[in-house]
């Protein structure tokens, strides 16, 4: 990324192209601030401009790249990478399982465990927890069968299910929530409520960029990305539809929890390796009400900043 981004050379300067100012309210501070995006000039030049994105769509999207990275990433080469990463994006270590010296690569790094009490999941009764840590959105109802926010080509349900006509049936007019992970973040996501967990299936695709650079290019990102699906039955809120994405140069999505097993909410689920991801959260129609705060930030266009285990909703059922 410094040969695009660096401070010698920027050929998002050269071609013209603007940051975006991505506004984010920190729940806990109850502040907004503007986030800072890693590798925002290789963004800029991937999707701010007609031939990066020309580019990025034919080449960068494909699973051989992201294969040939995440290898990369994966050997001991790359361990280097750590304490530049970790300076960067200002990430707080205290909160790691491990010390820095005991990563073996960089991806080891990225998928890192927390230290018991880094996160606390919620115990209220009716609780729907974050799954991980990230920016959320919230649509408290789906638009019939399409997820439409006024940035982004609108996702229907349909094509982002994989062509599964029950399911969209299922979720139609449901609640969704999408929890956006930028590299900064903790990258191992959970499960937001107890129930008995389903297999997960894997809907092959491309790799696009999740970040708000690619997502307000009128692409159905999601649709076109490798994704998950998995139902959990609750006795709380029924069928959930826990979803997966990848993205630029996240071609692992690694599952760690059995299929057919009872789970409790903030049980583990599964971790990405390296690159900002998303996880969405499908909820049957009337199941579940969204806290006030996150509906009201979502109305006004803007992410909150949520942590992992911290509550989303509650059940109405």
């Amino acid at each position: 990324m410094a040969l695009l981004g660096g401070s010698e050379f920027s050929l998002s300067r050269i071609l013209g192209v603007e940051s975006k100012q991505i506004s984010v309210v920190d729940r806990k501070k109850q502040e907004t601030f503007i986030e800072k995006v890693y590798g925002d000039d290789v963004m800029k030049v991937f999707y701010g401009h007609p031939a990066g994105l020309a580019v990025t769509t034919r080449i960068l999207t494909n699973r051989f790249l992201s294969n040939l990275y995440g290898a990369y990433n994966d050997s001991a080469a790359s361990k280097h990478k750590i304490e530049d990463f970790v300076e960067a994006l200002g990430i707080d270590i205290t909160e790691c399982s491990k010390d820095l010296v005991e990563y073996v690569s960089f991806n080891d790094f990225f998928a890192r465990k927390l230290r018991q009490g880094a996160r606390e999941v919620t115990q209220e009764e009716k609780a729907i927890a974050s799954p991980g840590d990230g920016r959320l959105l919230v649509f408290p109802k789906i638009d019939d069968e399409t997820v439409s926010y006024v940035k982004w080509a609108p996702i229907p349900l349909f094509e982002l299910f994989n062509k599964n006509q029950e399911l969209a049936d299922k979720y139609r007019n449901g609640s969704c929530a999408i929890l956006r992970l930028c590299p900064a973040d903790y990258h191992r996501f959970h499960f937001p409520v107890s129930g008995k967990v389903g297999i997960t299936k894997t809907v092959p695709g491309l790799l696009h960029s999740v970040s708000p650079y690619a997502l307000e290019q009128g692409l159905p990102v999601y649709c076109l990305n490798k994704r998950t699906l998995c139902e959990l039955k609750s006795n709380e809120v029924g069928s959930v539809l826990l979803m997966e994405i990848g993205a630029l140069f996240v071609g692992s999505i690694v599952q760690t929890y059995r299929a057919g097993t009872q789970v409790q909410r903030g049980d583990e689920k599964g971790y990405f390796k390296f690159g900002g991801s998303t996880c969405v959260l499908f909820f049957e129609q009337g199941a579940i009400r969204f806290d006030d705060d996150l509906v009201r930030n979502s109305q006004n266009g803007r992410e909150t900043l949520v942590k992992m285990g911290e509550r989303l909703a509650v059940a109405m059922r």
